[in-house]
């Protein structure tokens, strides 16, 4: 969509595409509200919301059995429910992907991938609760490509 006035064209904004990493239930309200907070700016918005299964050992895949893959795809149904809600009725696209593999890795690559334009991650925690995380997001920030990680305080 073009507008025209007298001091030029004005062009509709770019849609931006951001990568939503969810690990739990809960893990995307800060980036989901930070893109909610970008729509409402008038900034086009897609979400691609990602869920990495670590690649489990050999000794789980053998125990693992046939309602493995199954019970997996139930597990990240979960993971994306909550962050769908919130995406639910808004004019923002959204898509949910489910990746196997080393956790940065696999997000830096989904991103690239997926062609997005930012990652969205929960800003690093403090005190006890980053000694107890397992420094995911300082891991990709220190090692972000060419998408940007973005990491949002809990105000989005």
């Amino acid at each position: 969509m073009q507008e025209e006035s007298g001091t030029g064209v004005h062009h509709a904004p770019a849609t931006r595409r951001l990568l939503i990493p969810v690990k739990t239930a809960d893990d995307a309200d800060r980036a989901v509200a930070y893109a909610i907070r970008r729509r409402a700016e008038g900034m086009g918005v897609t979400v691609c919301l990602l869920h990495v299964e670590e690649s489990p050992s050999q000794w789980h895949a053998l125990i693992g059995g046939h309602g493995a893959h199954a019970e997996k795809r139930r597990r990240s149904h979960d993971v994306f429910a909550a962050a769908m809600r919130m995406l639910d009725g808004l004019d923002i696209e959204f898509a949910a992907y489910l990746r196997s593999g080393p956790v940065v890795f696999a997000i830096l690559d989904a991103a690239e991938e997926l062609d997005c334009d930012e990652i969205v991650v929960p800003a690093p925690g403090e005190g006890l609760f980053r000694l107890l995380s397992r420094d995911i997001v300082t891991t990709l920030l220190a090692r972000q490509r060419a998408v940007p990680v973005v990491a949002v305080t809990k105000r989005g």
